[in-house]
C-alpha cells in the first residue's frame, strides 16, 4: 500500500501536464488550476480507501463481496466500468485480508471486462502468471494488485479516456465504502470514519467533477442523480458539524455551542452516509 501511494503521488504530481488534453497552454494556466487539474486524476484506489481497515480491526467478510459469476450480467459500457471498479475493490478487500484464492478470482473477472472494453497495456499480460507464482507471497500479491490498477489508469490517461477512468473510480470508490462500513465487527462509524468523513467528501466532490467534464449527457444524468441521495448527506453530515462549531453569547454571558439549530437533531448524519452508500452499491450491483 506504501508503494500505491507513493506512486500514485507521483502519478497525480505528472497530471499537470495534460494541459495540453485541454487545449489550454502553460502560460495560461494558474497555480490554482494547476492543482484543480491534478485534483481530477487524485482520486485514490480502492486499496488505498480500505488501507484503514485493519486498523480499525474489521473482520474478513467474504458474504459482501459483489458475485463474480454475475460478470456478464453487466451489458451496457456504464455498467461494466462500474463493475470494474467494485471487482477492483473486492480484490484489494480479499487481498488485504490474505484470502489469496478469493482475490485471484477477483482477478480473473477483471482481466476478463478489461480485455474485452480494452482496458489493459501490454504489460498487464503477464500479471496473471505472477499472481499465480504468488500465491502464497500476500505482499507480492498487494504489490501486483498496485501495479494492475495503476497501470490501467495510466492507459486511461494517455489515451484521454478519463470518463471511463470516472466510472471505474466511483465504482471502486462505492464498493470500499460498503466494504468498510458493513463488515464483521466494524466500528468505523463510531469512531475512524468519523475522522475520515472529510476525506471522502473530497473524493466525492473529485467524482462529481468528474462526472460533469468527462460524461456524456446520458452519463453525465444518470451518474449525478444515482449520487444525489449521497451528495445530500454529505451535505448534511457538513452542515450538522458547522452547527456543532457555531456559539452563541447569551445576556448571561453564558456561551451556547450549536444555537443556530432551533431542535436537536436525532438522526446521525454518518448512519445517512451508509444508508445512502448501501442503497446505491444495492442500485448498481447485479444480483
Amino acid at each position: 500500500m506504501k508503494s500505491a501511494r507513493k506512486i500514485l503521488t507521483l502519478f497525480a504530481t505528472t497530471m499537470t501536464l495534460a494541459a495540453s488534453s485541454f487545449n489550454v497552454s502553460a502560460q495560461d494556466i494558474s497555480v490554482s488550476q494547476e492543482e484543480m487539474v491534478v485534483e481530477y486524476y487524485a482520486i485514490p484506489s480502492p486499496d488505498e480507501i480500505l488501507s484503514y481497515i485493519h486498523n480499525n480491526e474489521i473482520g474478513y467478510t467474504r458474504s459482501l463481496l459483489t458475485d463474480p459469476t454475475k460478470s456478464n450480467l453487466y451489458q451496457t459500457s456504464t455498467d461494466r466500468l462500474l463493475s470494474f471498479g467494485f471487482y477492483m475493490a473486492d480484490m484489494a478487500y480479499s487481498a488485504s485480508f490474505e484470502q489469496s484464492g478469493t482475490a485471484l478470482r477477483y482477478f480473473e473477472v477483471t482481466e476478463t471486462i478489461g480485455k474485452n472494453i480494452n482496458l489493459f497495456p501490454p504489460e498487464i499480460q503477464n500479471i496473471g502468471e505472477r499472481l499465480m507464482n504468488n500465491m502464497n507471497r500476500m505482499d507480492s500479491i498487494n504489490e501486483i494488485y498496485d501495479e494492475l490498477y495503476l497501470l490501467v489508469i495510466a492507459n486511461l490517461h494517455d489515451t484521454d479516456r478519463f470518463g471511463e477512468y470516472a466510472l471505474i473510480s466511483a465504482g471502486g470508490f462505492i464498493e470500499s465504502m460498503y466494504l468498510a462500513l458493513n463488515s464483521n465487527g466494524s466500528k468505523i462509524k463510531e469512531d475512524e470514519f468519523g475522522m475520515r468523513v472529510w476525506d471522502q467528501k473530497m473524493i466525492l466532490d473529485q467524482l462529481n467533477n468528474m462526472f460533469n467534464k468527462y460524461l456524456n449527457e446520458t452519463q453525465k444524468k444518470q451518474l449525478l442523480g444515482d449520487f444525489e441521495g449521497l451528495n445530500a448527506a454529505f451535505s448534511e453530515y457538513s452542515t450538522s458539524e458547522a452547527s456543532e462549531r457555531t456559539s452563541e453569547k447569551r445576556s448571561d454571558g453564558a456561551v451556547v455551542i450549536g444555537s443556530n439549530s432551533t431542535e436537536p437533531s436525532t438522526s446521525n448524519p454518518i448512519d445517512k452516509i451508509h444508508k445512502e452508500v448501501n442503497k446505491l452499491r444495492d442500485k448498481w450491483v447485479k444480483k
